[in-house]
């Protein structure tokens, strides 16, 4: 019996397949996604400035400096998230990155609560125009590094792309946020929830759609 038809048929199956190209690891991935905010933020802060207090504000791990700390462990934690959900077998790095996107999020919004309970000075030093600045900070500065997270999921094996691309433009504008607190001096506590700890809300709203999108038509072409 001849093998002819079979590896015809093999052959017409196979005709259409393209090599397979390794993917970066994501520990390779995740920081250069961090390396790219980093770059990102450094030039935002050098064209708009950086609020004179920032070292005192660090230093406070129950005002600014604890919101400083909780979004940046929620921004880490939902790219780390999302870059795991690009590769099947990765699903409990996904889940320690949701954690760790979580608790920061969560410690940032008990810290804001926290100021907000105090005196009612630090509750009315500024305005809305204020908060919108701030957001918008945090969504621009956040765009590349979840557009970053796309191409590298673009070229791997995507499972979830709604998680994928919420995680990813939350803890993009969660880092945002962290830059744009680098730059406002405002610490009154209205401001900082509306303006900071909101960031990564308003950053899944207005950036999820755009990455889907952009996911979907990467991994058409």
């Amino acid at each position: 019996m001849s093998d002819e038809p079979a590896q015809e048929l093999i052959d017409t199956l196979t005709s259409d397949l393209a090599p397979v190209e390794p993917i970066p690891s994501l520990r390779r991935v995740a920081g250069g996604v961090i390396a790219l905010w980093l770059v990102v933020a450094a030039i935002g802060l050098l064209l708009m400035g950086v609020r004179p207090d920032l070292l005192a504000a660090l230093s406070s791990p129950f005002g600014p400096g604890g919101i400083f700390a909780g979004l940046a462990a929620a921004g880490v934690g939902g790219l780390v998230a999302a870059l795991a959900l690009s590769v099947p077998g990765r699903e409990s790095t996904a889940r320690a990155g949701f954690v760790l996107a979580s608790v920061g999020l969560a410690y940032a919004a008990g810290v804001g609560t926290f100021l907000f309970s105090q005196s009612p000075s630090l509750t009315t030093t500024t305005d809305w125009t204020a908060d919108l600045r701030c957001l918008g900070i945090s969504c621009a500065v956040g765009l590349l590094p979840a557009v970053g997270v796309v191409l590298f999921s673009a070229r791997a094996q995507v499972f979830r792309p709604l998680a994928l691309v919420v995680a990813a433009a939350a803890g993009a504008a969660a880092l945002g946020a962290v830059t744009a607190q680098a730059n406002c001096p405002a610490n009154d506590a209205r401001h900082l929830m509306l303006g900071h700890i909101l960031a990564p809300g308003v950053g899944a709203l207005v950036l999820s759609l755009p990455l889907l999108v952009a996911l979907r038509r990467s991994r058409r072409s």
